[in-house]
């Protein structure tokens, strides 16, 4: 099993991320979170098509066609931590930590 661990920003809301193989193609995802949009998501994830999961282009992938049926922010960045657990269990990537740092003037008028 590969697991992700995502603290998803401002939201508050962290989430780990489970991806276990279950078959050749097959992958159970499993998500645990308090932020409901995401755990909302467990059921349509206990079987995905890995292949369909995280080859292709944003619009066609089988991950963000669910993620766009419950995550109500586009910028969440969970959906992109999912393809990571994934594509870690299938043995196509390296378990290496992603980092996004956001730098800006946190002063508004």
């Amino acid at each position: 099993m590969s697991k992700v661990i995502m603290d998803a920003g401002a939201c508050g809301f962290k989430a780990a991320i489970h991806a276990q193989k279950t078959g050749d193609w097959v992958m159970q995802v499993s998500i645990s979170s308090g932020c409901e949009m995401l755990t909302a998501m467990n059921p349509q994830l206990s079987e995905v098509n890995w292949r369909k999961g995280i080859f292709g282009r944003i619009r066609d992938c089988a991950v963000y066609e669910v993620c766009s049926q419950h995550v109500r922010h586009t910028a969440c960045p969970v959906p992109a931590a999912i393809l990571k657990a994934i594509e870690v269990e299938a043995g196509l990537a390296l378990p290496v930590d992603v980092t996004m740092r956001i730098e800006g003037d946190h002063h508004h008028e």
